[in-house]
């Protein structure tokens, strides 16, 4: 660690930057839209919490768990406003679902469409989830969680959006919401059946899944 590298103090700062710069650009997503737009970066995030926690003596585990709590709390509630945030935020979950469930996550529908893990991985996944794990209050799975189940109906395309009358991607969303909120999605469902009543293969794709 550098804290034990015996050097100057500017020069043990300066690799210590180094090193965490190159860490969070290795692990920092990219963005992948194709319903939203205007996406603003995330400066600070999540990984620069849990780095500084690492490696500073004026912070640590509690200091850590009080910044993502907060952060969590302060989120908005929908994928336009969410912008940058949104990716770290799948990164998260996808960590504590990891380190919780070696990979089979109890919401495989929500794991595979919404966190889409194939997009979240980074050569730095293994050594990251360690300290997530020892820094990461206990409750912090089911305090991610609670934001998906409260919010998630938001961040579902909407049909109009779509392109070529395909909503395949529409259809695979809702199946998410219907695992992890049941109520939120039969609530959009009968918002969809009301106003999309018309768009023959947005119901072709519902059906597909077992969606009616």
């Amino acid at each position: 660690m550098f804290t034990e590298t015996q050097v100057t103090e500017n020069t043990r700062q300066a690799l210590l930057n180094f090193w965490r710069d190159s860490i969070i650009k290795l692990c920092t997503p990219h963005s992948y839209l194709n319903f939203y737009t205007r996406e603003q970066t995330v400066s600070i995030w999540w990984l620069h919490w849990l780095l500084d926690s690492i490696t500073s003596e004026k912070t640590g585990k509690a200091w850590f768990g009080q910044q993502i709590t907060e952060w969590l709390a302060n989120l908005p509630g929908d994928r336009g406003n969410l912008g940058g945030e949104y990716g770290v935020l799948c990164l998260l979950t996808k960590d504590l679902s990891d380190i919780l469930y070696q990979g089979k996550c109890p919401y495989p529908k929500f794991y595979e469409v919404v966190v889409a893990p194939s997009q979240q991985s980074t050569p730095d996944d293994t050594s990251r989830r360690k300290y997530l794990q020892e820094y990461a209050p206990l409750d912090l799975w089911e305090r991610v969680m609670d934001y998906w189940r409260a919010n998630l109906h938001n961040f579902v395309p909407k049909p109009e959006m779509s392109q070529n009358s395909d909503y395949s991607t529409n259809a695979a969303w809702m199946s998410a919401l219907k695992e992890l909120s049941p109520q939120s999605y039969q609530r959009l469902l009968s918002e969809w059946k009301v106003n999309h009543q018309r768009r023959r293969n947005l119901w072709k794709a519902m059906g597909s899944l077992g969606l009616m």
